[in-house]
Protein backbone atom coordinates (compact mmCIF):
# COMPACT_ATOMS: atom_id res chain seq x y z
CA UNK A 1 0.00 0.00 0.00
CA UNK A 2 1.08 3.59 -0.65
CA UNK A 3 1.18 4.50 3.05
CA UNK A 4 3.86 1.83 3.57
CA UNK A 5 5.85 2.99 0.53
CA UNK A 6 9.51 3.73 1.18
CA UNK A 7 9.53 6.89 -0.95
CA UNK A 8 7.54 10.11 -1.05
CA UNK A 9 6.28 11.97 -4.09
CA UNK A 10 5.20 15.56 -3.44
CA UNK A 11 3.43 17.41 -6.26
CA UNK A 12 3.04 21.18 -6.15
CA UNK A 13 0.33 22.95 -8.14
CA UNK A 14 -1.84 26.03 -7.92
CA UNK A 15 -4.90 26.85 -10.08
CA UNK A 16 -7.57 25.17 -12.27
CA UNK A 17 -5.66 24.94 -15.55
CA UNK A 18 -2.61 23.38 -13.92
CA UNK A 19 -4.50 21.04 -11.61
CA UNK A 20 -6.71 19.64 -14.39
CA UNK A 21 -4.35 20.10 -17.33
CA UNK A 22 -1.04 19.07 -15.75
CA UNK A 23 -1.56 17.23 -12.46
CA UNK A 24 -4.37 14.98 -13.71
CA UNK A 25 -2.51 13.54 -16.74
CA UNK A 26 0.66 13.17 -14.67
CA UNK A 27 -0.98 11.11 -11.91
CA UNK A 28 -3.06 9.17 -14.45
CA UNK A 29 0.15 8.17 -16.20
CA UNK A 30 1.80 7.36 -12.88
CA UNK A 31 -1.06 4.99 -12.05
CA UNK A 32 -1.18 3.35 -15.48
CA UNK A 33 2.59 2.82 -15.43
CA UNK A 34 2.36 0.91 -12.16
CA UNK A 35 4.65 3.37 -10.35
CA UNK A 36 2.01 5.03 -8.15
CA UNK A 37 2.14 2.27 -5.54
CA UNK A 38 5.87 2.83 -5.04
CA UNK A 39 5.27 6.25 -3.51
CA UNK A 40 3.28 7.91 -0.79
CA UNK A 41 1.88 10.71 -2.95
CA UNK A 42 0.98 14.22 -1.78
CA UNK A 43 -0.56 17.07 -3.72
CA UNK A 44 0.16 20.50 -2.25
CA UNK A 45 -1.98 23.36 -3.56
CA UNK A 46 -0.03 26.49 -2.81
CA UNK A 47 -1.55 29.99 -2.64
CA UNK A 48 -2.27 31.59 -6.01
CA UNK A 49 -4.21 34.71 -6.99
CA UNK A 50 -5.80 32.73 -9.83
CA UNK A 51 -6.96 29.87 -7.62
CA UNK A 52 -10.65 29.21 -6.98
CA UNK A 53 -10.50 27.47 -3.60
CA UNK A 54 -12.03 24.33 -5.14
CA UNK A 55 -8.77 22.81 -6.40
CA UNK A 56 -8.44 20.35 -3.45
CA UNK A 57 -12.02 19.13 -3.97
CA UNK A 58 -11.53 18.58 -7.70
CA UNK A 59 -8.20 16.82 -7.14
CA UNK A 60 -9.85 14.48 -4.62
CA UNK A 61 -11.31 12.59 -7.59
CA UNK A 62 -7.88 11.97 -9.16
CA UNK A 63 -6.40 8.48 -8.77
CA UNK A 64 -3.12 7.78 -7.03
CA UNK A 65 -3.04 10.73 -4.59
CA UNK A 66 -2.89 9.79 -0.90
CA UNK A 67 -2.94 13.25 0.71
CA UNK A 68 -4.14 16.63 -0.57
CA UNK A 69 -2.84 19.71 1.23
CA UNK A 70 -4.85 22.94 0.70
CA UNK A 71 -3.15 26.37 0.71
CA UNK A 72 -3.96 27.15 4.35
CA UNK A 73 -2.44 23.88 5.59
CA UNK A 74 0.58 24.34 3.37
CA UNK A 75 1.25 27.77 4.88
CA UNK A 76 0.80 26.32 8.36
CA UNK A 77 3.42 23.66 7.63
CA UNK A 78 5.81 26.32 6.37
CA UNK A 79 5.32 28.49 9.45
CA UNK A 80 5.50 25.71 12.04
CA UNK A 81 7.75 23.22 10.28
CA UNK A 82 5.36 20.50 11.46
CA UNK A 83 5.38 18.40 8.31
CA UNK A 84 7.75 15.84 9.85
CA UNK A 85 5.60 15.47 12.96
CA UNK A 86 2.43 15.05 10.89
CA UNK A 87 3.61 12.75 8.12
CA UNK A 88 7.12 11.60 8.95
CA UNK A 89 9.79 11.66 6.25
CA UNK A 90 10.94 8.92 3.90
CA UNK A 91 14.64 8.66 3.17
CA UNK A 92 14.03 9.00 -0.55
CA UNK A 93 11.65 11.36 -2.26
CA UNK A 94 10.80 13.40 -5.29
CA UNK A 95 9.19 16.83 -5.50
CA UNK A 96 7.74 17.96 -8.81
CA UNK A 97 6.27 21.37 -9.55
CA UNK A 98 3.26 21.20 -11.87
CA UNK A 99 2.14 24.80 -11.79
CA UNK A 100 3.02 28.09 -10.15
CA UNK A 101 6.11 29.68 -8.71
CA UNK A 102 9.14 27.37 -8.76
CA UNK A 103 10.32 28.87 -5.49
CA UNK A 104 7.64 27.08 -3.43
CA UNK A 105 9.07 23.54 -3.77
CA UNK A 106 12.62 24.79 -3.11
CA UNK A 107 11.61 26.66 0.05
CA UNK A 108 9.50 23.74 1.26
CA UNK A 109 12.29 21.22 0.63
CA UNK A 110 14.72 23.29 2.68
CA UNK A 111 12.29 24.27 5.44
CA UNK A 112 11.31 20.65 6.09
CA UNK A 113 14.91 19.42 5.68
CA UNK A 114 13.79 16.79 3.18
CA UNK A 115 16.66 16.72 0.73
CA UNK A 116 14.39 15.39 -2.03
CA UNK A 117 15.16 15.61 -5.74
CA UNK A 118 13.41 18.49 -7.51
CA UNK A 119 11.74 18.43 -10.93
CA UNK A 120 9.33 20.77 -12.68
CA UNK A 121 7.15 21.19 -15.73
CA UNK A 122 6.91 24.87 -16.56
CA UNK A 123 5.80 27.10 -19.42
CA UNK A 124 6.65 30.50 -17.94
CA UNK A 125 10.35 31.35 -17.61
CA UNK A 126 9.38 34.97 -16.84
CA UNK A 127 8.25 34.07 -13.32
CA UNK A 128 11.09 34.52 -10.81
CA UNK A 129 12.24 31.17 -9.51
CA UNK A 130 15.11 29.08 -8.17
CA UNK A 131 15.59 27.09 -11.36
CA UNK A 132 19.16 26.13 -10.52
CA UNK A 133 17.90 23.83 -7.75
CA UNK A 134 16.05 21.56 -10.18
CA UNK A 135 17.51 18.39 -11.66
CA UNK A 136 15.24 18.71 -14.68
CA UNK A 137 12.79 21.31 -15.96
CA UNK A 138 10.42 19.96 -18.60
CA UNK A 139 9.04 22.47 -21.08
CA UNK A 140 6.58 22.66 -23.95
CA UNK A 141 8.82 23.98 -26.71
CA UNK A 142 12.34 24.79 -27.81
CA UNK A 143 11.55 28.50 -27.47
CA UNK A 144 10.81 28.12 -23.77
CA UNK A 145 13.90 25.94 -23.35
CA UNK A 146 16.06 28.69 -24.87
CA UNK A 147 14.59 31.24 -22.49
CA UNK A 148 15.45 29.09 -19.47
CA UNK A 149 18.98 28.62 -20.76
CA UNK A 150 19.31 32.39 -21.15
CA UNK A 151 18.30 32.64 -17.48
CA UNK A 152 21.32 30.52 -16.60
CA UNK A 153 19.85 27.00 -16.36
CA UNK A 154 22.27 24.38 -17.69
CA UNK A 155 21.14 23.13 -21.14
CA UNK A 156 21.17 19.47 -20.11
CA UNK A 157 18.66 20.24 -17.35
CA UNK A 158 15.94 21.64 -19.66
CA UNK A 159 14.03 18.97 -21.59
CA UNK A 160 11.44 19.60 -24.31
CA UNK A 161 8.49 17.23 -23.91
CA UNK A 162 5.66 19.00 -25.72
CA UNK A 163 2.59 20.45 -24.03
CA UNK A 164 1.57 18.47 -20.94
CA UNK A 165 -2.05 19.57 -21.51
CA UNK A 166 -2.02 17.36 -24.61
CA UNK A 167 -1.89 14.34 -22.30
CA UNK A 168 -5.17 15.43 -20.66
CA UNK A 169 -7.15 15.23 -23.90
CA UNK A 170 -9.30 12.10 -23.99
CA UNK A 171 -12.60 11.23 -25.66
CA UNK A 172 -14.89 9.08 -23.52
CA UNK A 173 -17.68 9.26 -26.08
CA UNK A 174 -17.60 9.10 -29.87
CA UNK A 175 -19.13 11.96 -31.83
CA UNK A 176 -22.19 9.90 -32.66
CA UNK A 177 -22.72 8.77 -29.07
CA UNK A 178 -22.28 12.25 -27.60
CA UNK A 179 -24.57 13.92 -30.13
CA UNK A 180 -27.22 11.25 -29.64
CA UNK A 181 -27.19 11.80 -25.88
CA UNK A 182 -27.56 15.55 -26.45
CA UNK A 183 -30.50 15.03 -28.79
CA UNK A 184 -28.71 16.58 -31.77
CA UNK A 185 -29.76 15.87 -35.34
CA UNK A 186 -27.42 15.73 -38.33
CA UNK A 187 -28.23 19.29 -39.39
CA UNK A 188 -27.68 20.85 -35.96
CA UNK A 189 -24.63 22.96 -35.16
CA UNK A 190 -23.59 22.33 -31.56
CA UNK A 191 -21.92 25.20 -29.70
CA UNK A 192 -20.03 24.64 -26.45
CA UNK A 193 -20.19 27.62 -24.09
CA UNK A 194 -17.31 27.85 -21.60
CA UNK A 195 -17.55 31.01 -19.46
CA UNK A 196 -14.63 30.21 -17.18
CA UNK A 197 -13.58 28.62 -13.89
CA UNK A 198 -13.25 31.70 -11.70
CA UNK A 199 -15.83 33.88 -10.02
CA UNK A 200 -14.91 37.10 -11.82
CA UNK A 201 -15.13 35.39 -15.22
CA UNK A 202 -18.53 33.84 -14.59
CA UNK A 203 -20.10 36.86 -12.92
CA UNK A 204 -18.99 39.31 -15.57
CA UNK A 205 -19.10 37.36 -18.81
CA UNK A 206 -21.89 34.78 -18.55
CA UNK A 207 -24.68 37.41 -18.70
CA UNK A 208 -23.03 38.91 -21.77
CA UNK A 209 -22.82 35.47 -23.37
CA UNK A 210 -26.54 34.98 -22.69
CA UNK A 211 -27.37 38.06 -24.75
CA UNK A 212 -25.13 36.82 -27.57
CA UNK A 213 -26.69 33.35 -27.46
CA UNK A 214 -30.24 34.72 -27.45
CA UNK A 215 -29.55 36.69 -30.64
CA UNK A 216 -27.66 33.80 -32.26
CA UNK A 217 -30.43 31.33 -31.46
CA UNK A 218 -33.05 33.61 -32.99
CA UNK A 219 -31.03 34.06 -36.18
CA UNK A 220 -29.83 30.47 -36.65
CA UNK A 221 -32.50 27.88 -35.94
CA UNK A 222 -30.02 25.04 -36.39
CA UNK A 223 -27.78 26.35 -33.58
CA UNK A 224 -27.90 24.38 -30.31
CA UNK A 225 -25.84 25.58 -27.37
CA UNK A 226 -24.77 23.95 -24.12
CA UNK A 227 -23.09 25.36 -21.02
CA UNK A 228 -20.05 23.28 -20.02
CA UNK A 229 -19.81 23.67 -16.27
CA UNK A 230 -16.27 23.77 -14.93
CA UNK A 231 -15.69 21.47 -11.93
CA UNK A 232 -14.31 24.56 -10.18
CA UNK A 233 -17.67 26.34 -10.47
CA UNK A 234 -20.59 25.80 -8.09
CA UNK A 235 -24.24 25.97 -9.07
CA UNK A 236 -24.63 28.81 -6.59
CA UNK A 237 -22.10 30.78 -8.63
CA UNK A 238 -24.00 30.06 -11.85
CA UNK A 239 -27.21 31.20 -10.14
CA UNK A 240 -25.57 34.47 -9.12
CA UNK A 241 -23.95 34.90 -12.53
CA UNK A 242 -27.25 34.74 -14.40
CA UNK A 243 -28.96 37.02 -11.88
CA UNK A 244 -29.87 40.66 -12.53
CA UNK A 245 -26.89 42.13 -10.68
CA UNK A 246 -24.16 40.41 -12.73
CA UNK A 247 -22.42 41.37 -15.96
CA UNK A 248 -19.96 44.02 -17.06
CA UNK A 249 -21.32 47.46 -16.29
CA UNK A 250 -22.13 49.40 -19.44
CA UNK A 251 -22.05 46.29 -21.63
CA UNK A 252 -25.32 44.87 -22.97
CA UNK A 253 -26.34 41.68 -21.20
CA UNK A 254 -29.43 39.81 -20.05
CA UNK A 255 -30.24 37.91 -16.89
CA UNK A 256 -31.73 34.46 -16.56
CA UNK A 257 -32.65 31.77 -14.09
CA UNK A 258 -31.05 28.48 -13.11
CA UNK A 259 -33.68 25.73 -13.20
CA UNK A 260 -33.56 22.07 -12.15
CA UNK A 261 -35.40 19.70 -14.53
CA UNK A 262 -36.34 16.83 -12.25
CA UNK A 263 -37.52 14.55 -15.06
CA UNK A 264 -34.12 14.73 -16.79
CA UNK A 265 -32.02 15.19 -13.64
CA UNK A 266 -30.16 18.12 -15.22
CA UNK A 267 -29.90 21.87 -14.78
CA UNK A 268 -30.91 24.47 -17.34
CA UNK A 269 -30.25 28.18 -17.65
CA UNK A 270 -33.43 29.90 -18.87
CA UNK A 271 -33.02 33.33 -20.45
CA UNK A 272 -35.53 35.27 -22.49
CA UNK A 273 -37.60 32.66 -24.29
CA UNK A 274 -34.64 30.31 -24.63
CA UNK A 275 -33.01 27.62 -22.54
CA UNK A 276 -29.51 26.12 -22.30
CA UNK A 277 -28.69 22.74 -20.76
CA UNK A 278 -25.81 22.61 -18.26
CA UNK A 279 -23.36 19.75 -18.87
CA UNK A 280 -21.20 18.49 -16.02
CA UNK A 281 -18.86 15.86 -17.41
CA UNK A 282 -16.62 18.22 -19.38
CA UNK A 283 -14.86 18.03 -22.73
CA UNK A 284 -13.66 14.47 -22.11
CA UNK A 285 -17.26 13.27 -22.24
CA UNK A 286 -18.96 15.79 -24.55
CA UNK A 287 -16.15 17.32 -26.61
CA UNK A 288 -16.66 15.12 -29.67
CA UNK A 289 -20.22 16.43 -30.09
CA UNK A 290 -19.31 20.06 -30.69
CA UNK A 291 -18.89 21.94 -33.96
CA UNK A 292 -17.93 25.27 -32.38
CA UNK A 293 -17.04 26.78 -29.00
CA UNK A 294 -17.47 30.19 -27.37
CA UNK A 295 -15.00 30.48 -24.53
CA UNK A 296 -12.93 32.67 -22.28
CA UNK A 297 -9.15 32.48 -22.43
CA UNK A 298 -7.46 29.67 -20.53
CA UNK A 299 -6.32 26.06 -20.70
CA UNK A 300 -9.64 25.15 -22.33
CA UNK A 301 -8.60 27.03 -25.49
CA UNK A 302 -5.70 24.68 -26.19
CA UNK A 303 -7.73 21.63 -25.13
CA UNK A 304 -10.34 22.59 -27.73
CA UNK A 305 -7.57 23.10 -30.29
CA UNK A 306 -6.18 19.62 -29.63
CA UNK A 307 -9.69 18.27 -30.16
CA UNK A 308 -10.00 20.12 -33.47
CA UNK A 309 -12.99 22.21 -32.34
CA UNK A 310 -13.08 25.71 -33.94
CA UNK A 311 -13.43 28.32 -31.20
CA UNK A 312 -14.02 32.00 -30.59
CA UNK A 313 -12.08 33.29 -27.58
CA UNK A 314 -13.31 36.34 -25.64
CA UNK A 315 -10.99 38.19 -23.26
CA UNK A 316 -12.61 41.44 -22.10
CA UNK A 317 -10.43 44.06 -20.44
CA UNK A 318 -13.34 46.38 -19.67
CA UNK A 319 -12.82 46.07 -15.89
CA UNK A 320 -9.13 45.37 -15.18
CA UNK A 321 -9.70 46.01 -11.49
CA UNK A 322 -11.55 42.66 -11.13
CA UNK A 323 -8.57 40.65 -12.46
CA UNK A 324 -6.18 39.24 -9.80
CA UNK A 325 -2.72 40.85 -9.83
CA UNK A 326 0.61 40.62 -8.05
CA UNK A 327 2.78 43.41 -6.68
CA UNK A 328 2.06 47.12 -7.14
CA UNK A 329 -0.92 46.54 -9.43
CA UNK A 330 -2.58 44.47 -6.71
CA UNK A 331 -2.23 47.36 -4.25
CA UNK A 332 -3.66 50.00 -6.57
CA UNK A 333 -7.23 48.73 -6.39
CA UNK A 334 -7.28 49.43 -2.63
CA UNK A 335 -6.36 53.12 -2.93
CA UNK A 336 -9.56 55.18 -2.47
CA UNK A 337 -10.87 57.22 -5.42
CA UNK A 338 -7.81 57.15 -7.66
CA UNK A 339 -6.66 53.54 -7.29
CA UNK A 340 -9.01 51.79 -9.71
CA UNK A 341 -8.80 54.39 -12.50
CA UNK A 342 -4.98 54.35 -12.29
CA UNK A 343 -5.00 50.54 -12.29
CA UNK A 344 -7.29 50.51 -15.33
CA UNK A 345 -5.02 52.79 -17.35
CA UNK A 346 -1.85 51.01 -16.23
CA UNK A 347 -3.19 47.57 -17.08
CA UNK A 348 -4.56 48.54 -20.48
CA UNK A 349 -1.17 50.03 -21.33
CA UNK A 350 0.56 46.86 -20.06
CA UNK A 351 -1.81 44.59 -22.02
CA UNK A 352 -0.62 46.14 -25.31
CA UNK A 353 2.56 44.12 -24.93
CA UNK A 354 0.57 40.97 -25.66
CA UNK A 355 -0.74 40.21 -29.13
CA UNK A 356 -2.96 37.31 -28.12
CA UNK A 357 -4.82 35.80 -25.17
CA UNK A 358 -5.81 32.42 -26.68
CA UNK A 359 -3.19 29.73 -26.08
CA UNK A 360 -3.28 28.34 -29.65
CA UNK A 361 -2.46 31.84 -30.94
CA UNK A 362 0.21 32.38 -28.28
CA UNK A 363 1.83 29.04 -29.10
CA UNK A 364 1.98 29.78 -32.83
CA UNK A 365 2.41 33.59 -32.56
CA UNK A 366 -0.37 34.09 -35.11
CA UNK A 367 -4.15 34.13 -35.12
CA UNK A 368 -4.93 30.44 -35.56
CA UNK A 369 -8.35 30.89 -33.93
CA UNK A 370 -10.41 34.11 -33.80
CA UNK A 371 -10.28 36.06 -30.59
CA UNK A 372 -11.54 39.34 -29.12
CA UNK A 373 -8.94 40.76 -26.75
CA UNK A 374 -9.40 44.19 -25.18
CA UNK A 375 -12.32 46.47 -24.34
CA UNK A 376 -15.25 44.61 -25.85
CA UNK A 377 -18.91 45.37 -26.54
CA UNK A 378 -21.59 42.69 -26.72
CA UNK A 379 -22.18 43.37 -30.41
CA UNK A 380 -18.48 42.66 -31.07
CA UNK A 381 -18.98 39.11 -29.81
CA UNK A 382 -22.32 38.72 -31.56
CA UNK A 383 -21.04 39.92 -34.94
CA UNK A 384 -17.92 37.74 -34.77
CA UNK A 385 -19.90 34.66 -33.75
CA UNK A 386 -22.42 35.28 -36.54
CA UNK A 387 -19.58 35.41 -39.07
CA UNK A 388 -18.18 32.18 -37.69
CA UNK A 389 -21.52 30.37 -37.88
CA UNK A 390 -22.60 31.72 -41.25
CA UNK A 391 -19.44 31.00 -43.27
CA UNK A 392 -16.89 28.38 -44.22
CA UNK A 393 -14.45 29.74 -41.62
CA UNK A 394 -14.89 26.81 -39.18
CA UNK A 395 -13.54 24.42 -41.84
CA UNK A 396 -10.54 26.71 -42.34
CA UNK A 397 -9.88 26.88 -38.60
CA UNK A 398 -10.27 23.12 -38.25
CA UNK A 399 -7.59 22.67 -40.92
CA UNK A 400 -5.26 25.02 -39.03
CA UNK A 401 -5.81 23.08 -35.82
CA UNK A 402 -4.30 19.97 -37.39
CA UNK A 403 -0.87 21.37 -36.50
CA UNK A 404 -1.68 20.82 -32.80
CA UNK A 405 -0.71 17.19 -32.73
CA UNK A 406 2.17 15.54 -30.93
CA UNK A 407 3.95 12.31 -31.83
CA UNK A 408 4.55 11.30 -28.21
CA UNK A 409 2.73 11.62 -24.91
CA UNK A 410 4.35 14.37 -22.75
CA UNK A 411 3.12 12.84 -19.48
CA UNK A 412 4.67 9.50 -20.35
CA UNK A 413 7.95 11.22 -21.25
CA UNK A 414 8.05 13.11 -17.93
CA UNK A 415 7.11 10.10 -15.77
CA UNK A 416 9.65 7.93 -17.53
CA UNK A 417 12.38 10.54 -17.10
CA UNK A 418 11.68 11.34 -13.44
CA UNK A 419 11.28 7.75 -12.26
CA UNK A 420 13.78 5.91 -14.45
Amino acid sequence: MAEQAERDLIIFSNSPGEVSGWVRPFVDTLVSSGKAGLFRTFLIIHPCQFGTGREPFVAASFPGIDHIVPPSRYLAYLLTGSWRRRFGVREEGVIISLGGDLRHPVIFNRRMRLGYRLYAYSDNPNVPGKEGNYERIYVRSGTIRDRYIRKGVQPDRVVVTGDLVYSSVHALKSRGEARHLLGLSEGDTALAVLPGSRDFEMLNLLPVFLKVLKDAGEKFGFLKYFLLKSPYVSYDLIRRAVGPDSGIEGVERISGELRWADAEKVWYVDFGSRSMKVLEEGLEYWGSAFDLALTVAGTNTIQLAYRGVPLLVVTPLNKPEIIPFNGVLALLKWIPLIGKPVLRRAFLRYSRRFKYSALPNIYEDEEVVPELFGVIRTEDITNRLFCLIDSDEPAVIKKRLERFRLESDPAETIVSSVFS
